[in-house]
């Protein structure tokens, strides 16, 4: 390793460049305690320009005595470059994270929100105004967050507008009043610390769009904005109306104040995080019935209607397994402890590709807990959110694996009732796993056959869920029909303002058709399983599955034998 000495400083490795700067670990030589360097290129033809800013930004960055805010310790102007010198305290870009681990759990959303929304709060009650707030200017560590990129708020206070166009850093995230060339306010960074938000747990812009580029025109252009309660359904209402009204394109009708936000954020956070029963905190070992050595726990990886799921590894390291334990409300609920315990045990029976493997089942501390295998990848919500509508061979080939798993659970007795996209685990080769079985009941069980019961998410519901039936397995199917044709348009097949019109929908309302371009075979599936009447659905997974089969091979045969385009002639 080479090392290269800066005034008191040694540097050694680099840790990561973004745009002219470079940051690298290194060590006072005199204190002989680490720290980060970060090493500014000057760009000759306005270097003077550069220097004033660079000084400029590190006097008002160090003014903020905020643990979220990541301060100056020292700044030099030495060998053609700027410097400055951090505690050792660095993180990854949130948008970097998002990017390769995909969304936020709104835990750690609400975590890192309020975190920043209390380094805002500060700054505010200061009199300064970000105005740079955005997921690349957030940096995210195990203990939390740091808000980066002063240097917009440091010319602001300075007195100096207009902004050059690379200090005023205009993004998707910027809101409205900012792309039309207004001066930021404090409103201003309640709407990007939102969108900001929006995109960690769904990776949507405010308006929508695939790329920045489009995000920022589709703002331009008055797009209706995206509501985060339908791209993240699991999100509590009073935050999501917080949220939407931070979004509000007018900021006289913007609601809420960073500090506002902040604390409903940080409550929202305890919530969540109050889901982990006694016994199950990160680094407890955990001894299943009839296992042979004990599972770490690593921490949380996510929740569902009943269950709140861990990431577990083997005592010797070689194995990753996931814990899922009965959330602590229902620890005391008789009815669902016994579910939870029969339906883990109904599991460990089932062998199949398209199905979680139970591992074991345990108990801790009076909380029941299943083992099951980890699937590493996204969850279908997941991807259909960064990808869109897949390509129809795709889709179908996806559908089939779910069809297999439905064939497996239900030949067990087992109705799933909450089959949706975020329920399906996509592991590597595109194998869907069926997952999350909280709401699922035993057929074969007379006592778990109750009608009346409303369970699941309604836009994935059949019909004869909300009425006083019993359940059968045409449910599942049909929820199926409702996933392929999300898959094939990157929509749900109903959808209205809020749960009551999406019910009306699903029950009044005829299957919208797919459009032109995708097979008559694969539309005519998603037709027969979105029919109102259960009885004129597939009449099990099987049959479903043969048929998706078919269609599956036919298309990626056509998909094989397209023909190449005709030469241009002389």
């Amino acid at each position: 390793m080479i090392v290269t000495r800066v005034g008191n400083y040694e540097l050694e490795d680099e840790i990561f460049s973004s745009g002219p700067s470079t940051f690298f670990n290194a060590r006072n030589v005199i204190l002989g305690n680490p720290i980060v360097v970060r090493r500014l290129t000057i760009d000759p033809a306005r270097a003077d320009d550069v220097r004033a800013t660079f000084f400029r930004e590190m006097r008002h960055q160090a003014s903020f005595q905020h643990p979220a805010i990541w301060p100056p310790l020292d700044v030099m102007d030495l060998d053609g470059y700027l410097w400055s010198v951090h505690p050792t305290r660095r993180g990854t870009p949130s948008d970097e994270k998002i990017r390769t681990s995909g969304p936020m759990s709104l835990s750690e959303a609400s975590h890192i929100g309020g975190e920043l929304a209390d380094a805002l709060g500060h700054m505010h009650g200061r009199g300064f105004v970000h105005g740079r707030v955005a997921p690349r200017w957030v940096l995210v560590d195990e203990r939390g967050a740091q808000l980066a990129s002063f240097t917009k708020s440091a010319d602001l206070a300075a007195g100096i507008w207009p902004l050059r166009p690379a200090v005023a850093g205009l993004s998707p995230f910027s809101a409205p009043e900012e792309l039309r060339g207004h001066r930021p306010t404090a409103e201003s960074d309640v709407y990007s610390l939102a969108a900001t938000i929006l995109w960690w747990t769904s990776m949507q812009y405010p308006a929508g769009g695939a790329t920045s580029e489009e995000g920022m025109d589709r703002v331009h252009r008055g797009v209706r904005r995206i509501e985060i309660g339908q791209v993240r359904p699991d999100i509590p209402a009073v935050l999501a109306a917080a949220l939407d009204g931070a979004l509000h394109p007018d900021p006289l009708l913007r609601r809420g104040s960073a500090s506002s936000l902040g604390t409903l954020l940080v409550e929202t956070h305890r919530r969540l995080a109050a889901e982990i029963p006694s016994g199950f905190e990160t680094g407890v070992h955990l001894l299943p019935t009839g296992a042979m050595q004990s599972l770490q726990i690593m921490g949380r990886h996510g929740s569902g209607a009943f269950g709140v799921v861990f990431r577990a590894k083997s005592r010797d390291g070689k194995d990753t397994y996931a814990i899922k334990a009965l959330k602590p409300e229902h620890r005391h609920d008789q009815d669902a402890r016994e579910r939870f315990l029969r339906e883990a045990r109904a599991l460990e029976a089932i062998d199949h590709p398209n199905v979680v493997r139970i591992r074991g089942v345990g108990e801790e501390g009076g909380t029941p807990y299943a083992v099951m295998e980890f699937i590493p990848g996204h969850d279908l919500g997941t991807l259909l959110l960064k990808e869109g509508a897949l390509p129809a061979p795709r889709a179908a080939r996806i559908a089939v694996g779910i069809a297999r798993g439905l064939e497996a659970i239900h030949r067990e007795g087992v109705l799933h009732r909450d089959l949706k996209p975020h329920n399906i685990l996509v592991a590597p080769g595109d194998q869907p796993v069926i997952a999350d079985f909280g709401v699922a009941r035993s057929i074969r069980a007379e006592r778990m056959t109750m009608t009346g019961t409303f369970v699941g998410t309604p836009a994935y519901m059949a019909p004869e869920q909300f009425e006083d039936v019993p359940p059968s397995f045409a449910v599942d199917l049909y929820a199926l029909g409702a996933i392929l044709h999300e898959m094939l348009t990157g929509q749900c097949p109903f959808t209205g303002r809020d749960a009551i019109s999406t019910i009306r929908a699903i029950r009044d309302q005829p299957a919208p058709r797919l459009p032109s371009d995708i097979p008559a075979s694969l539309a005519d599936i998603v037709g027969r399983l979105l029919r109102k009447k259960p009885e004129e659905r597939y009449l099990d997974a099987t049959t479903l599955a043969l048929d998706l089969e078919s269609v599956a091979a036919t298309l990626e045969a056509e998909r094989e034998v397209e023909p190449m385009p005709d030469d241009i002639p002389d």
